[in-house]
């Protein structure tokens, strides 16, 4: 009963790779451009009271995991501009709960199997997950390192104050680098179904033996 308590409390996981792939369009209308905190909250299903009087009742706050999920659907489609958004996003939200390195683990439970040549959907999408968040980690200590810490107001006075701040880089979380390589590389596609080469690979999913190509992650 407890397990599925815990279980009922965590985001539900997002679609795999191939579902997502094999229809792009369900992401783009989900998740449109205009009116982002439309569809920035919880997934998390709320209890009956709520759900028979939504009026009345609170609207869902967002999660870390949430956001990282949203995340990964627009890395997986390839769709840059939302991309860059959310990961932008996440960057700004700069409570303690929000640290990377405390991104709560996608399959804290059953993990996927990993490191056979017959890897499953679920097993690639933990492996995806797990580069992303070597992408976060880069993308935010290149701010973090040049004085831009996470809680920066949003019109910054004092650029030397900010940088003569303590730095405190941020770090993967501890479950993404434990995720064992896939028995075989996997390519993922761009938008237009151009499969990554060697040569544009991405070394932090590359690692995790995911052929893709680097995304857009710079952004301030």
């Amino acid at each position: 009963m407890a397990h599925k308590q815990a279980q009922s409390l965590r985001e539900p996981i997002p679609p795999t790779p191939s579902k997502l792939l094999a229809d792009r369009t369900a992401v783009i209308q989900k998740y449109p451009l205009r009116r982002p905190m439309s569809w920035r909250h919880s997934l998390i299903p709320q209890p009956l009271l709520h759900r028979l009087f939504p009026l009345l009742s609170p609207s869902s706050s967002d999660t870390p995991s949430a956001s990282f999920y949203r995340l990964y659907q627009f890395f997986v489609i390839d769709w840059t501009v939302q991309f860059r958004n959310e990961l932008e996003y996440f960057w700004t939200r700069s409570q303690p709960d929000w640290a990377l390195s405390a991104l709560p683990d996608p399959y804290p439970n059953d993990k996927p199997k990993i490191g056979s040549a017959t890897h499953t959907d679920e097993t690639l999408q933990y492996a995806i997950m797990a580069g992303l968040c070597y992408i976060m980690e880069k993308a935010y200590n290149r701010l973090i390192m040049r004085g831009l810490p996470r809680d920066a107001p949003p019109i910054v006075d004092d650029f030397e104050e900010l940088r003569a701040r303590s730095k405190h880089p941020e770090n993967v979380p501890a479950w993404a680098e434990a995720v064992v390589p896939l028995g075989e590389v996997v390519d993922v596609p761009d938008s237009e179904g151009n499969l990554p080469s060697d040569e544009n690979a991405d070394e932090d999913f590359l690692r995790f033996g995911v052929r893709v190509a680097t995304p857009h992650w710079v952004f301030v």
